[in-house]
């Protein structure tokens, strides 16, 4: 709550909601041999209105394309300081994560403590417009991390590990069959790239 009533006091002191368009989360899946990034944007239509998330889109072929592909789509300069966490697709887990660790790092406006968190046999965009309430994911992994059932891995640690020796350990995300979002267990990194998932005591192949 606190995170979201500093992003909304932003938008006030803006004076006008739409011209500031803080990004609060981030999706990105491969789509053939391109790919697509979703960014979840905290809207606030009016002074009285609850914030509610939009959802825009643009492909390419790295980050900065697909950023400034949805900064053509707003018509507008993204804030991405206050984003909390980048879901990928199982695609973009399997190419390698190691660039895309150093993009984020070295990214000025980027928060070193983003969550990433690999969507386990879904789509990432998906599982991110699944719920309707602002910062939720992020507060999910957060909880999960707080109570060790899933990864405490911010975005500067994993760069880090993943420098040391290409391994690391991400949480992994599903929509359940009461089309809710909930853990899927963790998602194995070998040399930068996904390699199986952990769930509990059994290790389960990609396949599974």
């Amino acid at each position: 709550m606190k995170r979201l009533l500093f992003a909304l006091s932003l938008l006030l002191l803006c004076g006008c909601a739409r011209e500031v368009s803080p990004v609060s989360g981030l999706a990105l899946d491969r789509i053939g041999d391109q790919y697509r990034m979703t960014a979840e944007i905290v809207r606030q239509d009016s002074l009285d209105a609850a914030a509610a998330p939009a959802y825009l889109s643009a492909t390419g072929r790295d980050l900065p394309e697909l950023l400034r592909g949805i900064e053509r789509v707003l018509g507008n300069e993204l804030y991405l300081d206050h984003a909390q966490v980048l879901l990928i697709d199982e695609e973009v887990a399997s190419d390698g994560i190691l660039e895309l660790a150093d993009y984020l790092c070295q990214h000025e406006d980027m928060r070193l403590s983003l969550r990433i968190a690999v969507v386990r046999g879904g789509d990432a965009a998906a599982l991110m417009q699944q719920d309707d309430e602002v910062f939720a994911l992020s507060d999910l992994l957060d909880l999960a991390a707080e109570q060790h059932t899933l990864p405490d891995m911010p975005l500067y640690r994993v760069t880090e590990v993943l420098h040391a020796d290409g391994t690391a350990i991400l949480p992994a995300l599903k929509i359940d069959e009461f089309k809710q979002i909930a853990p899927a267990g963790v998602a194995v990194f070998a040399n930068e790239k996904l390699s199986c998932y952990l769930d509990g005591d059994m290790e389960d192949g990609l396949d599974a």
